[in-house]
């Protein structure tokens, strides 16, 4: 054999050996089909052989997980209120072989899981009621467990997918219903609020009573206070009057007489009195 033939057949051999041996990558999954029948699954990466083309063919799929952003949807609760919803779902192929038989693209499949989760959620907000789901509490799931349990179960079943995450984005009211339920929220807040300002005014009320008869009774207490003061001043008075009027009768006299005409005249009167004769008419011993 000559060498050029030798050249050939070897190429030949290299050429028949490439289009035998095959790779997945650790990113891919795949399946082996038959003239078109599956007949191989392949999950795990590394070095394959098969029969040449076209006895086999390899299809491959993005074995990575995959983010899927469900179209808003509109969906009742369990007191038949509309709520407005939009859900995201984070998925990946798990079986190569029933995938490429059931959707054979990851459009069909994302199609079907948006038209699956949908269905679930608008299931399960049909339990429940509509002030339950509209209760603002971080620690409260809007999404119940057994939706995910359900999605993943029933995409793996139908489509060859895992479905890892089915989470809510939004939830919201349609348009149309969005005053009313904001006015029903204002009369709601109203009403809250009123109780707040009678509660208030109650205990305003109650606290100036309570004001009013503790400065009453001051009041009292100083009054009797003062009484007494005023009583003990008198007492005092007239004690100093008498020593007065022991040491000397006429100038105690006299001083009392000044006293009772001071009362009696105001500020612009003339008193005219004879000689010798002073206060003796007005003021009698």
């Amino acid at each position: 054999m000559s060498r050029v033939a030798t050249w050939i057949v070897g190429l030949a051999a290299l050429a028949l050996m490439g289009s035998t041996l095959y790779t997945v990558d650790a990113r891919e999954v795949a399946v082996v089909t038959f003239f078109g029948k599956p007949v191989r699954n392949l999950t795990d990466p590394g070095l394959y052989l098969r029969a040449p083309w076209p006895l086999h063919q390899v299809t491959r799929f993005d074995r990575r997980a995959r983010l899927l952003e469900v179209d808003a949807a509109e969906v009742l609760t369990k007191d038949k209120k509309n709520l407005v919803v939009e859900a995201f779902v984070v998925w990946r192929v798990a079986d190569p072989e029933h995938f490429l038989e059931t959707v054979g693209s990851p459009e069909a499949a994302e199609t079907q899981l948006s038209d699956l989760v949908v269905s679930r959620v608008a299931s399960s907000f049909g339990q429940r009621e509509f002030s339950e789901l509209m209760q603002v509490d971080g620690e409260r799931q809007t999404l119940p467990e057994d939706v995910l349990t359900e999605t993943a179960s029933v995409a793996a079943e139908r489509l060859g997918v895992e479905v890892l995450v089915v989470r809510l984005r939004h939830v919201g009211l349609p348009v149309q219903n969005e005053q009313s339920i904001y006015d029903r929220m204002r009369a709601e807040r109203r009403r809250i609020a009123n109780a707040y300002r009678s509660e208030g005014e109650e205990k305003a009320a109650g606290i100036r009573s309570e004001a009013d008869r503790q400065a009453a009774e001051i009041l009292a207490r100083a009054d009797q206070e003062a009484a007494g003061i005023r009583a003990e001043a008198e007492e005092r008075s007239s004690a100093v009057y008498a020593e007065s009027y022991a040491k000397n009768p006429e100038l105690y006299l006299l001083l009392r007489r000044l006293e009772a005409t001071e009362a009696i005249l105001d500020e612009d009167a003339v008193l005219v009195v004879e000689q010798g004769q002073l206060f003796e008419p007005l003021v009698g011993e």
